[in-house]
């Protein structure tokens, strides 16, 4: 799974389900090490089933199981190959699937990270925004891309007047999508599925943050929390950066310095106002080591020092906030989590998404 979990709106016709990205082809089918291949299973009732797929967003149910459905760009030549082996290079859509976000229609808009590596100069291996129509069966089916030239593109965010905020963290930069933007399929009818109208793009200004990587809105007020994932620091050292910033990108005040940090991704809010944030905890090489999930409590609007949560994570990248209402579960039955051992979660540099996302 990759990312943060987004529930669908109401009128959309899927009755308190969630989506997740994932990356499950490649991570179950074709990798190997750790080897926990299961292309091989192909009876839909099985618990190991993943189906033929390409890398997307799953669809799930309240009660965290799989529906056996899935939301994905297209990948041509992916139905040809034979379930288990390397369809090649994925397509933009299909690198590296992410976040999420719904508007106001219904409308579910997501992010592809890229390759994941901020030297690769090939286009069609960058990162890219895009945004998926219910249409009339609410499959989710049909779809355009709004930008497919973003080098390690961050989670969307959406204000509430349905602007869209992302990261491009490969060039240090945080853009702001504003209207026009696409009603269906019709307005990218065309093979790149781009659209042909494009929306207005601005730069949102991070000052202090070199690389900005993830957006949360501030409760209660226009203002936003971003973080910069590798600057200021040293990989292999910790650094990043948490910032709070007025609605034009002014600079209001550090939230979580550097010193306190281990490479932040993503961020969520709770209701009482309390950040959550994922660390990679960047190797020299650049490579993810043991990961953690993290929290900033305020008292009368002063941040105080972060408490970690939780520890050696293997590429913790996403963190979401729910009512647990909202799920079908009955968490004060689930056993207490083990605490990973930390040998199991070095990164390696053998991730397929790169260095910073997965």
């Amino acid at each position: 799974m990759n990312g943060k979990l987004c529930f669908f709106p109401r009128r959309v016709g899927h009755n308190g389900q969630f989506v997740m990205a994932d990356d499950t082809y490649r991570e179950s089918c074709l990798d190997r090490n750790p080897p926990q291949a299961r292309c091989s299973v192909t009876r839909r009732g099985s618990r190991f089933y993943i189906g033929r797929d390409p890398d997307g967003w799953g669809v799930f149910r309240r009660n965290g199981k799989w529906k056996k459905r899935h939301i994905h760009t297209a990948w041509p030549g992916f139905d040809t190959t034979p379930q288990g082996t390397d369809p090649g290079q994925p397509p933009q859509g299909n690198i590296d699937p992410q976040g999420c976000v719904f508007d106001a229609q219904g409308n579910m808009w997501g992010n592809d990270v890229g390759s994941g590596d901020p030297t690769d100069m090939d286009p069609s291996h960058h990162g890219s925004l895009l945004v998926f129509f219910p249409g009339p069966r609410h499959r989710y089916d049909t779809y355009c891309f709004l930008d497919k030239d973003l080098s390690q593109a961050g989670m969307p965010a959406m204000d509430e007047t349905g602007n869209i905020y992302i990261a491009e963290t490969g060039r240090g930069m945080m853009w702001k999508y504003s209207p026009p933007f696409p009603a269906s399929a019709a307005d990218c009818n065309n093979p790149d599925h781009l659209v042909t109208t494009p929306p207005t793009k601005t730069m949102f200004p991070t000052p202090g943050e070199p690389t900005p990587a993830a957006i949360v809105r501030v409760p209660g007020t226009d203002h936003w929390y971003i973080d910069s994932v590798l600057l200021p620091g040293v990989p292999g050292q910790g650094g990043g950066l948490i910032n709070e910033y007025d609605a034009n990108g002014l600079l209001v005040r550090n939230i979580v310095p550097s010193n306190m940090l281990l490479n932040p991704l993503g961020m969520d809010v709770g209701a009482d106002g309390t950040l959550y944030y994922a660390e990679l905890n960047l190797n020299p090489d650049t490579s993810t080591g043991c990961g953690r999930v993290s929290m900033v409590r305020f008292v009368g609007g002063t941040p105080q020092p972060p408490q970690v949560l939780g520890k050696n994570l293997s590429f913790p990248d996403g963190v979401t906030v729910m009512d647990s209402s909202r799920f079908r579960v009955d968490f004060l039955t689930l056993p207490p989590a083990p605490e990973p051992d930390p040998r199991t979660c070095n990164g390696g540099g053998g991730s397929p998404s790169g260095a910073f996302i997965d």
